[in-house]
């Protein structure tokens, strides 16, 4: 598969002017989405959120079951108040069964240069080690939603033990929509024990998460784990400070509540952070209790919220570097 290079650039050109009839505003930024076909739902719902806020060069390789790889160009535009259009440049390409489209020298050359190039990783990560490698030699930050992975089939210790491998030890900004996600639950339960409520993260005997995907709930056990210096022995399983065992349970609740998370202390007491479906949450306590207004960010807001900077979340990157698991003291 040959791409001619410059007839993309200028019927992308041509596009655009018979779109918007003005001035064009450069692209910002190449996002370049990896995905199945089948995905393209959900890759324009995301997209579409991003659409006359920011302008860039999209490259969306998705993988499908045609025999032969093909290219398209299109563009989505919108006119600003200051009448100057603000406008994806779209080039699909479809990787059929011969391989072309997916490969290096297909897309690599449509980036824009002098531009960030984040890309956009929207499928299975185990068995696709080499595509995953050229991507990130050219990505200044990797996006993806790990519950997706899992969602596609992916092993979640293995997409933990990847993106360690990546945030970590090769230090490539990585940015997950799961993450992202827990962000309202990680800050709700960190208002539990604000104050003198403090000290009771050192009596901590086990957590329940009730409501989120299982990516999340490892998630949320790397999250506790690294902010109060826990040691994993096990994928949900870790020893306190004191050496003591501390277990994160999973489970589906009885519908009562979108997410619950009981944290049990000691001496039978918890506390229970509790959140509703229309964004109302309560947080319960020995003596107390506080109401709040959760909102969860949709993968849209988390798209433009990444694209807007290189870096990566440090918490997130901790929270990996902490995830290799240490053998149980005999």
């Amino acid at each position: 598969m040959k791409v001619d290079v410059q007839a993309v650039e200028e019927e992308l050109a041509r596009i655009q002017r018979e779109l918007t009839h003005s001035e064009v505003r450069t692209s910002l930024f190449n996002l370049v989405v990896m995905s199945p076909d089948a995905q393209q739902n959900m890759v324009d719902d995301t997209l579409n959120y991003l659409l006359g806020k920011r302008a860039a060069r999209v490259i969306h390789v998705a993988n499908s079951d045609v025999a032969e790889s093909r290219i398209d160009v299109s563009a989505r535009c919108f006119v600003d108040r200051e009448h100057k259009g603000v406008c994806f440049q779209e080039i699909v390409i479809t990787n059929g069964r011969d391989g072309a489209g997916g490969a290096p020298g297909t897309w690599i050359p449509l980036l824009v240069r002098d531009i960030p190039t984040y890309v956009l990783w929207l499928d299975r990560l185990t068995g696709r080690d080499a595509l995953f490698t050229h991507v990130q030699t050219q990505a200044d930050k990797i996006l993806l939603d790990a519950d997706h992975c899992i969602e596609l089939g992916d092993d979640p210790d293995e997409v933990i033990a990847i993106l360690r491998r990546v945030a970590v030890g090769e230090a490539v900004p990585v940015a997950d929509f799961s993450w992202q996600r827990l962000r309202p639950y990680r800050q709700l339960t960190a208002l539990a024990f604000n104050g003198e409520r403090a000290e009771w993260l050192q009596e901590i005997a086990k957590v329940v998460v009730t409501g989120l995907p299982d990516m999340s709930v490892r998630y949320f056990g790397l999250w506790l784990a690294e902010r109060l210096g826990w040691t994993p022995v096990e994928p949900l399983r870790f020893h306190d400070l004191h050496g003591r065992q501390v277990e994160i349970e999973a489970t589906h609740g009885d519908g009562d509540c979108e997410v619950a998370i009981r944290v049990e202390l000691n001496g039978d007491r918890s506390v229970v952070v509790r959140a509703f479906e229309n964004g109302c949450a309560d947080v319960e306590y020995p003596g107390g209790a506080d109401e709040h207004i959760v909102t969860v960010p949709e993968s849209g807001e988390i798209l433009l919220e990444e694209v807007d900077a290189v870096y990566a979340d440090g918490l997130f990157r901790d929270a990996l570097a902490g995830a290799s698991l240490k053998p149980a003291a005999q």
